[in-house]
């Protein structure tokens, strides 16, 4: 009877000692991820063409956990002009972080939304771009 007791106490304090050490082996896997934005105009848009012509820009970070999917940033930027824009040369730039990235399970995507209104006709384009398992940053290169 004794030596049941211990076989089953020292079974059940191995159970729990490689439970506990998993455990946080998953937990040291977080990261942030880091994100750099970058908006410029690829063209003057000095035609009159353009005037009142404006750009609006949102962008979402969604994190994926495999069928699991939530929104972790979003960012929707003020209705600029488009010659308001800066050029490549001197982009808009902003450096997002994502933090407690579960590296070997999570990935990002990143979607970005450019919503053209000119004198109320409107067009919208869409994009993404993904930061893979194991990917500490990303970049995020947008022309308007």
């Amino acid at each position: 009877m004794k030596k049941t007791l211990i076989v089953t106490a020292l079974a059940l304090l191995i159970t729990t000692a490689l439970w506990s050490i998993n455990n946080n082996s998953t937990t040291t896997n977080a990261v942030s991820k880091n994100i750099n934005v970058e908006v410029y105009k690829n063209a003057s848009y000095i035609s009159p063409a353009y005037k009142n012509t404006f750009a609006t820009l949102k962008v979402t970070v969604v994190r994926i956990n495999g069928k699991e999917r939530d929104i972790v940033w979003q960012h929707t930027y003020k209705p600029t002009e488009l010659k308001d824009f800066p050029g490549v040369d001197k982009p808009m730039t902003q450096k997002i972080s994502i933090p407690n990235i579960n590296d070997k399970k999570e990935k990002l995507e990143i979607y970005y939304q450019v919503t053209y209104n000119s004198q109320g006709s409107i067009l919208n384009l869409v994009n993404t771009s993904v930061i893979e398992k194991g990917q500490k940053t990303g970049k995020l290169s947008i022309e308007i």
